[in-house]
């Protein structure tokens, strides 16, 4: 499906609707991979204490998409504003980028935790050997990242003696250690069973209300998405084919691509 340029921008003055500053704007970044145009002009905004989940089928650009704002594949195009300190010109990093980056949390599928580690040592390995913190203030950043996402108790506790939604909990304070301003969501709920998806979602809602985190997440589950999102993006082809609230991206008979889409994966 071919979305055009008018179409972007339509999106995108969608999702900026009542919100003059966002945390992130991101203007008509691309990225190919040989032959393949994964990002073609991408423009969007992820707003302060806002939820944006982003949609579509595997493939579509949405996941690179994180990985282009997290600083972890570099774009071939494009600019990007973090707080409004320019961190992408032209597909290249600035000198605010560093500062910038600290801020942002990602959080994978996988979990990504050190098996052969406690819950701790996971939690304090990065930030032990990136910012030379003491013993007193990583046990201090540690105990109060579980205490925000309930998992206070499993200090000790090795990654094979959790569930995969306490996993991914603690996958979520790791990111919290940095107390980031963004927060980024691959597929994080896609190996957990409904009810403890709802439980991830809890601490999500939670972390957006009382810490002010902006976060964007990437998932396959619409029920998840129609419970988590302030805002709602479907990728397609690499572009943004539609940005705006749930109840009419979900109801959306207008965009074919879209309505296809929901309809094979409705909940």
């Amino acid at each position: 499906m071919n979305i055009s340029t008018s179409a972007t921008a339509d999106s995108v003055r969608d999702v900026r609707a009542g919100h003059d500053d966002p945390l992130v704007r991101v203007r008509n970044v691309c990225k190919e991979f040989g032959a393949a145009r994964v990002l073609d002009d991408v423009s969007l905004d992820f707003h302060r204490s806002e939820i944006t989940v982003v949609i579509g089928r595997s493939g579509s650009g949405k996941s690179t998409l994180l990985r282009v704002v997290a600083g972890l594949t570099e774009a071939d195009s494009g600019t990007m504003d973090f707080d409004g300190q320019r961190v992408l010109e032209d597909g290249e990093y600035t000198e605010q980028w560093s500062q910038a980056q600290s801020t942002i949390g990602m959080i994978f599928q996988s979990y990504t935790l050190w098996p052969h580690m406690n819950v701790l040592t996971n939690l304090t390995f990065a930030p032990r050997i990136v910012h030379k913190w003491g013993k007193k203030k990583l046990r201090a950043q540690a105990e109060q990242a579980l205490d925000e996402v309930g998992m206070s108790g499993f200090i000790s506790a090795k990654p094979h003696q959790l569930s995969g939604g306490q996993r991914q909990r603690v996958a979520i304070a790791r990111a919290l250690m940095m107390r980031p301003r963004l927060l980024l969501c691959d597929e994080i709920t896609s190996a957990l069973d409904p009810p403890v998806a709802a439980e991830v979602l809890g601490v999500l809602s939670r972390l957006k209300r009382d810490e002010g985190i902006s976060i964007a997440l990437v998932t396959h589950d619409m029920a998840f998405a129609a419970k988590a999102a302030d805002r709602l993006m479907f990728f397609d082809a690499g572009r943004i084919a539609f940005a705006g609230s749930p109840a009419t991206g979900f109801s959306q008979t207008e965009n074919e691509e879209l309505r296809k889409f929901v309809d094979a994966v409705r909940f």
